[in-house]
């Protein structure tokens, strides 16, 4: 009996260098430690997940092989590759309000807005690698639901595809 090949698919760990690309998990969670400490009302998730299909899948099929059969797609689109970095940046450096945000001293820390220009550079080379960058939502099964406000980027190439996906709740 042959064997069924299946994807491959992974949470990013150290350096995602799949695909030849360079964004760090571990800068994803220094920002996401840096925002939630001191933070009130206010959680944030930051994700990269890297997937190897067997073979061409449509953009549906590549979120639920690195979310899960009950990630289901409420909406996606291409975005243009200028817009892929003000998009993140605008969602991390997000103030919130009295009542739920991060800590307006991180925001404004010397130390987070290195991370955030470092974040920009990977994010930058990832979309210079690119064949295609989609923008979704997720009708249903988020991974940090629930969910305030988010942003889910597909970055595909040649041989895969990496997903990002950011969100903050209260």
């Amino acid at each position: 009996m042959a064997a069924t090949l299946r994807p491959f698919v992974y949470l990013a760990g150290g350096i995602a260098a799949l695909f030849g690309r360079t964004m760090e998990q571990e800068t994803l969670a220094q920002i996401s430690a840096a925002l939630n400490a001191g933070s009130t009302n206010y959680s944030v998730f930051l994700r990269l997940y890297e997937v190897q299909p067997v073979h061409p899948v449509d953009s549906d099929a590549l979120v639920q092989m690195a979310l899960g059969t009950g990630a289901e797609l409420g909406g996606i689109e291409q975005i243009q590759p200028e817009l892929v970095w003000p998009t993140v940046k605008d969602a991390l450096l997000y103030a919130g309000d009295a009542g739920a945000g991060p800590s307006d001293l991180v925001l404004k820390s010397g130390k987070f807005r290195s991370l955030i220009d470092l974040l920009g550079e990977q994010i930058h080379a990832m979309v210079k690698g690119s064949t295609m960058i989609e923008s979704f939502w997720l009708r249903s099964g988020h991974p940090a639901y629930p969910v305030f406000c988010d942003f889910a980027l597909i970055f595909r190439h040649e041989e895969g595809a990496a997903i990002f996906i950011g969100a903050s709740s209260d």
